[in-house]
């Protein structure tokens, strides 16, 4: 059976450090409410699913996590139960945040960007390998400085001997609106070629055309956004009329507090902060035309 509960939680909108490749949607908004309200809602979202017998696997996100004032007590907060936290973070300013907030992360998405203290990122990598942690590293790569974007990133990987994602920025960060205008290259690089030095320029033809996000681009390109649209409603699972564990299973809470049990937002739950606020404790029967979504194709269904 499974009893857990995945949550994704988008904090607020807020980062004071304002990347342009990041649309206003993420970082545009205003200081984010104080920090005993998030911990009143976590409690609330901890309790609802103690009651149906289910731990909590919280993922949390931003606008920037660390801009926050005492993060430290909302990660333990969601934490506590025998719940786990994914945290997905720009790493912050202080070296020092880290003493607090690492034992209450399990997993840890770092984004690399390029005004980041190189000696914090090291840091933090440093701390998660000490304690036999999960993390990732990425990159977000920007077409006109790749070189740039890309020695960093392979000056982390000589350093730690890992892979770092070379991650590729999508117009109004939205895989519908297209990637940013990367030469194929580019794009066969992000996809995952290995490449020991921006000094390396020769690739295959080959290679660069079997490239995924090469693929992609073309993909994109000699195609409609309708033509998209119905291939993916001719290539995904239909589960219409079907019951569907979402809210039970999965919940996304938005940078604005709206809730949903599914990315398809076919079940809208409210809003966090308004008064009287509580979590879904039953499935909701289907009524998209298909399931599109990867991690909503992994929720039970059933009739």
């Amino acid at each position: 059976m499974n009893n857990i509960t995945r949550i994704t939680w988008c904090l607020n909108d807020y980062c004071s450090y304002q990347c342009d490749y990041c649309p206003t949607a993420f970082r545009g908004g205003g200081e984010p409410p104080e920090t005993r309200e998030y911990i009143r809602v976590a409690s609330i979202i901890n309790e609802n699913y103690k009651a149906l017998n289910r731990t909590i696997e919280w993922t949390i996100d931003g606008g920037e996590p660390l801009d926050m004032n005492d993060i430290v007590t909302v990660l333990r907060t969601c934490k506590s139960l025998d719940n786990t936290v994914t945290l997905h973070t720009n790493g912050g300013k202080l070296w020092m945040d880290w003493w607090a907030i690492e034992p209450y992360v399990d997993s840890l998405h770092l984004t690399y960007h390029y005004w980041q203290n190189v000696k914090l990122v090291n840091y933090i990598i440093e701390i998660f390998q000490k304690k036999s942690k999960h993390f990732t590293v990425k990159v977000p790569m920007r077409p006109s400085h790749f070189d740039i974007d890309l020695d960093r990133a392979l000056d982390i990987e000589r350093r730690y001997n890992l892979i770092v994602e070379k991650q590729a920025l999508y117009k109004h960060a939205s895989k519908d609106a297209g990637m940013w205008d990367y030469t194929k290259e580019q794009a066969a690089i992000m996809s995952g070629l290995k490449i020991e030095s921006i000094e390396v320029k020769e690739i295959s033809d080959p290679e660069i055309n079997n490239a995924t996000l090469v693929k992609e681009q073309k993909y994109f390109e000699e195609t409609t956004w309708f033509e998209r649209y119905e291939d993916k409603m001719n290539t995904n699972p239909v589960y219409t009329g079907k019951l569907c564990n979402m809210g039970i299973e999965s919940l996304y809470i938005g940078h604005l507090g709206w809730v949903s049990g599914a990315v398809c937002n076919n079940r809208p739950l409210g809003n966090i902060w308004h008064e009287g606020w509580t979590p879904p404790n039953s499935p909701h029967r289907c009524g998209m035309r298909v399931c599109s979504d990867p991690n909503d194709q992994k929720i039970t269904k059933f009739d």
